[in-house]
């Protein structure tokens, strides 16, 4: 008694039929077709599906589907070969006028809020201040010091009071007069409505 494989290889033989043409006229992957020839239950899919393969092969090749079905049922151990995942089936994602009208909609919702959030920071911080002479703590003879430093160029700086001019570059140039002794010099940078940046030098003129 021929064995199930045996039986499907010697039906198409015996038709002159290849596995490749049996494969195009079933619509059945030719690995599919060779592992039922040999038996190959691992290289298969679920049971229900082979099942469904050798009904349309057994049919193609003249062959009783149901009978051929018995000896796969009781050839095939279930047991010895773990059950195969179950397909996920993916959502494809579709663009629709709607769908993109609304994408739209919330990157401009997104960048506006992203502008807001930059001009509030800009407003509500500090600018930077740097002051490149004199030092701190420092002991001249002449009654006049020149304050030099940068800043932002849309800041507004004052020494001690007094509002030094600024270039486009943010840079300041001021010349201050000193009192007899320890001077306390507080550079001040700041934008309008935003915390202030300041800076202490102490000078002393001796004569």
């Amino acid at each position: 008694m021929k064995k199930f494989g045996e039986l499907l290889s010697a039906a198409r033989k015996k038709k002159r039929i290849s596995l490749d043409h049996a494969s195009r006229d079933l619509v059945i992957k030719k690995i599919h077709l060779e592992a039922l020839e040999e038996e190959n239950w691992a290289q298969l899919p679920e049971s229900p599906y082979v099942q469904g393969y050798i009904k349309s092969y057994a049919k193609y090749l003249s062959l009783n589907p149901d009978y051929l079905v018995a000896i796969y049922r009781r050839e095939y151990d279930e047991t010895k070969f773990p059950k195969k995942p179950a397909h996920k089936f993916q959502k494809r994602f579709f663009i629709t006028p709607n769908k993109l009208l609304n994408s739209v909609f919330t990157i401009g919702v997104i960048i506006f809020i992203a502008y807001i959030i930059i001009q509030y920071s800009s407003v509500f911080s500090s600018p930077k201040l740097e002051i490149t002479s004199p030092q701190n703590d420092e002991t001249i003879s002449v009654p006049a010091i020149k304050i030099s430093g940068k800043t932002e160029k849309d800041a507004t700086v004052s020494i001690n009071g007094h509002f030094a001019p600024i270039d486009e570059s943010g840079n300041f140039n001021y010349e201050y007069i000193l009192n007899e002794g320890k001077n306390n010099i507080e550079i001040i940078s700041s934008f309008r409505l935003s915390p202030k940046n300041k800076v202490t030098r102490t000078i002393r003129l001796i004569r």
